[in-house]
């Protein structure tokens, strides 16, 4: 007869180890790229060290003149606390008892558990990997300044509650408004909220699209790509005392917004490289319409456009011999140039089950006949070498020519 305890065995012996390796390796390419970068720690931060300068000193010199001196290196230490990942798993009292004689019965339910499980993990997961740290709620591509509205996307609906105080900001991470603002109202329309704010709005008219977080909130999420891209800090570190560490930045000063085309995407990686010292990037991380609007531009200029496939079973094209990932969770208007070598995961430990001082997973829900099970991971994503890493945007998010 199947029991609470055979419950706990399968969920531990048997569904754990895939449940971690699909989250691990097929939630997104980049992350399955630097999973040979993961580190284990002790603590609760992440830490990191980015060295800058020179530490010693080869060149030429004349026969009998001064040998080259070396210089003493800078040092930038990386501190970030590590972020509280977490899934949860559920079963009821009665779905357990129907199964409980029958153990293909009980496998299905389980398995099925599970997959949920897994696919909201890689929903969340995926999002925080482009992301910056914030708690981020919903983005719009149309708002009204002088009355202060937004249209958006009703699958942000649970994101949102009146009252929240929020953080407006544009693709280049500026925000549009100079006080702080709240959300007014909450309006179901048409295929979209709509959403009034409190406050006062300023922004310049070649924008599109922009994304909204919850204020006071600046460190909850992981620290994802977009984290050293923040104008002001990287991580615990003001930008301004450490320039020889910046990332790379291009952002379209136009007046109209542009389409991203392959000469503008050219001339971005020449000043990458020029910035980076000649440190390649492997992997190009977009949105969808940026990917259609090069592979439109390339078929117009009959260049040659070459399919790629990632560990993990994701699939791209490369452009300039650079492999391309595009993905709705990306900023529209934005491409990552991303070098994985310098990024590394730091945590504790991998997902596993939070488990009671006797090492029971399932525990029943006060006042439910509902069982429920954690699943957690302590760790956080750390750039260690910013300088090499380049972000173009200011485009146009929708990529109408």
């Amino acid at each position: 007869m199947i029991t609470i305890n055979t419950a706990e065995s399968a969920l531990k012996n048997i569904y754990l180890e895939t449940v971690v390796n699909d989250i691990n390796t097929k939630t997104n390419p980049f992350l399955t790229m630097i999973q040979k970068n993961t580190k284990t720690i002790a603590g609760k931060d992440a830490k990191a060290s980015v060295r800058f300068g020179n530490e010693g000193a080869v060149g030429a010199g004349t026969e009998d003149g001064e040998l080259p001196r070396a210089t003493d290196s800078g040092l930038a230490e990386i501190v970030t606390p590590l972020k509280n990942l977490y899934g949860t798993f559920q079963i009821t009292d009665k779905a357990l008892k129907a199964a409980a004689n029958n153990p293909g019965a009980f496998t299905s339910l389980l398995g099925g558990e599970m997959q949920n499980l897994v696919a909201t993990a890689q929903n969340n997961l995926n999002r925080m990997i482009y992301g910056n740290g914030r708690k981020f709620l919903a983005h719009t591509n149309q708002l009204t300044f002088n009355v202060r509205i937004a249209q958006i996307p009703l699958r942000f609906q649970r994101n949102l509650r009146v009252g929240t105080g929020v953080v407006i900001t544009n693709a280049s991470n500026q925000p549009i408004h100079t006080g702080p603002i709240t959300i007014q109202s909450i309006t179901p329309g048409p295929g979209h909220l709509v959403v009034v704010f409190t406050g006062n709005l300023d922004i310049a008219s070649n924008q599109d699209r922009f994304y909204i977080y919850e204020a006071g909130i600046e460190d909850l999420e992981m620290n994802g790509i977009d984290s050293i891209f923040l104008p002001d800090t990287m991580y615990n570190l003001a930008k301004a005392d450490y320039r020889e560490i910046q990332p790379f930045t291009s952002v379209d000063a136009n007046t109209t917004l542009r389409v991203i085309s392959e000469d503008i995407l050219l001339e971005f990686f020449d000043a990458l490289e020029e910035h980076a010292g000649g440190q390649a990037t492997d992997i190009i991380l977009t949105h969808p319409r940026v990917r259609k609007a090069l592979f439109d531009d390339l078929k117009d200029n009959r260049s040659n456009i070459d399919v790629t496939e990632f560990e993990g079973g994701f699939k791209g094209f490369s452009f300039n011999g650079i492999p391309m990932y595009s993905d709705i969770n990306c900023k529209g208007g934005t491409l990552y140039a991303v070098n994985s070598a310098g990024y590394k995961t730091q945590q504790l430990c991998d997902w596993t089950w939070i488990e009671s001082e006797d090492g029971s997973i399932l525990k029943p829900i006060s006042g439910k006949p509902i069982y429920s099970a954690t699943l957690v991971k302590y760790a956080d994503l750390v750039c260690e070498k910013p300088f090499v890493q380049g972000k173009l945007t200011g485009f146009s998010a929708r990529q109408w020519k």
